[in-house]
């Protein structure tokens, strides 16, 4: 099974952006180190670690969603339909394995050519149906694996919503002066009137 990368410099003491930013840049690490090349055929042991990997990261995105609102909601929902494409294909797997140690146990027996057939009928359609899928999960890593898609994902994740705001000069959600974002302070001179907007 794959390994989790070690999350460094971090501690219960840390900020809670410090800490999301490092321990999602760790997962995001570890995803892309399983199958670096989509040109390539992974082995099954490479898929079964990606697969591994990430949900790892998908459960650490889902975790820390309240700090990136609105933002991690496209990697979260890639990841999970990457994992449903491998799901279904350890499923073809097992099921096609499972079927030819029925065949093997079966043909020690003299089955019929009518029972031969019907597992061998099934054991194909294993077999393409996991190709199927395989080209699908193919097409989807090359898009979420393309540099352009894992530098912007990689930026993301470096710049939770916090710090976007202090970035902006905000501390918070709510500005300095202590008013939520979207609201002006009306000031009326004539009238000696300061309220909100």
């Amino acid at each position: 099974m794959a390994k989790a990368l070690k999350v460094k410099k971090i501690s219960p003491a840390d900020k809670s952006t410090p800490a999301a930013v490092r321990i999602l840049r760790a997962r995001l690490k570890e995803f892309y180190s399983h199958w670096r090349n989509p040109d390539y055929i992974p082995t099954p042991t490479q898929l079964h670690d990606l697969r591994i990997s990430g949900k790892r990261l998908r459960y650490s995105a889902e975790s820390l969603r309240g700090l990136y609102p609105d933002r991690l909601a496209v990697l979260i929902e890639l990841l999970r339909r990457l994992q449903d494409v491998l799901g279904e294909m350890q499923d073809c797997e097992t099921q096609r394995a499972v079927i030819e140690a029925d065949l093997a146990r079966r043909t020690r027996r003299q089955p019929s050519r009518a029972e031969i057939a019907v597992l061998e009928g099934l054991i194909q359609h294993y077999q393409e149906r996991r190709a199927k899928l395989f080209a699908q999960f193919a097409d989807l890593w090359r898009g979420v694996s393309s540099e352009k898609f894992r530098e912007s994902i990689k930026d993301m994740v470096s710049h939770p919503a916090e710090l976007v705001e202090k970035d902006r000069g905000r501390l918070s959600p709510i500005d300095q002066a202590g008013h939520e974002p979207g609201t002006e302070t009306v000031v009326d001179i004539d009238d000696r009137h300061v309220g909100r907007a």
